[in-house]
C-alpha cells in the first residue's frame, strides 16, 4: 500500500508528539523514629501517689520470685487511664472497649511500638460510691491476681514474666465504678522506626530498629487485624482473655556473618551499626498490621527468642 508523502509526514509528526508513558514511582511513606524518649513522655498523672504504692508492690513481688524490677512508663499509664475511665463511665469491663479495640490496638494508636500486654480488673459498688481508699482497692486487685493458681493464673504469670522492662498503671473511678489495668511493656530496642501516618493499602512499608546491646533479631512476624467494629455492652463484658491477631507473614533473620549464603536470603536486612530493616507490603486490605520482632541473646543461637515490638502500621483504603 502506497502512502502519500504528505500523509506520511503527518503520521510521523503525530507519533513524535505522542507523550511517553512513564512508570509511576512508589514513594516511601514518611517515617518517625522513636528512641529512649518514648518511655519518658510528659504526663501529669492525677493518681500518681496511689499508683506509686502499687508499682512498688509489683516490683516487690517480682523480687520475691527472683525477677528483676520494671521501670515506670508514663505512656502506658496514660493509655491505661483512658481505657479505665471509658470503662468506668460506660460500666463495661474486660480488655476491649465499646469501639471494638483490643489492648494492642489502643497501644498502637497511642504511639506505643514496644511489645505490650495488659492485666485488667473491675469493681462495682452497689452504693454508687467508692468508700474504700483507692490505694487499698489497687492493692486488693493486685493481690487477687497474685493469688491465682494454674492453669487459671494468666494475670499472675504476666506480673512475674521476666521479659517485661516497664509497666504503667491505669485507673478509672466514676461513682461506684472502678477500673484498673497494669500495662506491661518490653523495651528491647534502642530505637524503632515506623511510618508516621496511615498508609494506602497495597503500599510497601519499612520497619527498622536497633536492638539493645547483647541482643539480635532472630525472627519478624507481621500480624493483621481488620478495622474494629463497635461492640455491644454484652459483647465486651463476655469476652475473656485476648491474644495478638493472626500471623500473615513470618521471616527469619539472616545469619550475622560477613559471608552470607544463598540459604541465608531474607527480607530482613542487616546494616552496619547493628540495626535491621524489614520491608513488606500491606496486602491484606485496610486495617492494622503489627510488626512483632523477636530477639535472642547474641551467642545463644535461638535458644531463647522473645518478642520485643508490637509496632502498628495503619492501612487505609
Amino acid at each position: 500500500m502506497k502512502i502519500a508523502r504528505r500523509e506520511l509526514l503527518a503520521l510521523l509528526a503525530g507519533t513524535a508528539c505522542a507523550p511517553l508513558r512513564t512508570r509511576e514511582v512508589e514513594r516511601p511513606p514518611r517515617v518517625i523514629r522513636m528512641g529512649p524518649e518514648r518511655t519518658r513522655i510528659a504526663y501529669d498523672d492525677p493518681r500518681a501517689t496511689e499508683k506509686r504504692v502499687l508499682f512498688e508492690r509489683i516490683n516487690r513481688d517480682r523480687a520475691l520470685h527472683g525477677i528483676g524490677p520494671v521501670e515506670y512508663d508514663p505512656r502506658a499509664a496514660l493509655v491505661g487511664d483512658l481505657f479505665c475511665l471509658d470503662g468506668a463511665l460506660s460500666g463495661s469491663w474486660g480488655h476491649w472497649d465499646l469501639q471494638g479495640r483490643a489492648p494492642y490496638v489502643r497501644w498502637g494508636l497511642s504511639g506505643g511500638v514496644d511489645f505490650h500486654a495488659e492485666n485488667a480488673a473491675a469493681w462495682s459498688a452497689s452504693s454508687g460510691r467508692l468508700d474504700t481508699p483507692l490505694t487499698e482497692i489497687l492493692l486488693y486487685g493486685h493481690e487477687s491476681m497474685m493469688s491465682e493458681t494454674p492453669p487459671a493464673d494468666g494475670h499472675r504469670r504476666t506480673i512475674l514474666d521476666p521479659q517485661w522492662t516497664h509497666v504503667g498503671i491505669g485507673v478509672g473511678a466514676v461513682g461506684g465504678q472502678f477500673r484498673m489495668t497494669q500495662e506491661f511493656t518490653r523495651v528491647g530496642f534502642e530505637w524503632i522506626e515506623v511510618p508516621a501516618e496511615p498508609v494506602r493499602t497495597g503500599a510497601r512499608v519499612t520497619f527498622a530498629g536497633k536492638p539493645l546491646p547483647g541482643w539480635d533479631v532472630g525472627l519478624i512476624e507481621v500480624r493483621f487485624e481488620p478495622p474494629p467494629r463497635r461492640l455491644s455492652y454484652s459483647e465486651v463484658t463476655q469476652r475473656g482473655s485476648y491474644g495478638y491477631p493472626q500471623t500473615i507473614l513470618s521471616e527469619r533473620a539472616p545469619l550475622a556473618s560477613p559471608f552470607p549464603s544463598v540459604q541465608d536470603h531474607s527480607a530482613i536486612e542487616r546494616h552496619r551499626g547493628g540495626w535491621v530493616s524489614f520491608r513488606f507490603r500491606l496486602d491484606h486490605g485496610p486495617g492494622y498490621y503489627f510488626v512483632l520482632s523477636y530477639l535472642e541473646r547474641i551467642g545463644t543461637a535461638g535458644a531463647s527468642i522473645t518478642p520485643a515490638t508490637a509496632a502498628m502500621v495503619t492501612a487505609v483504603g
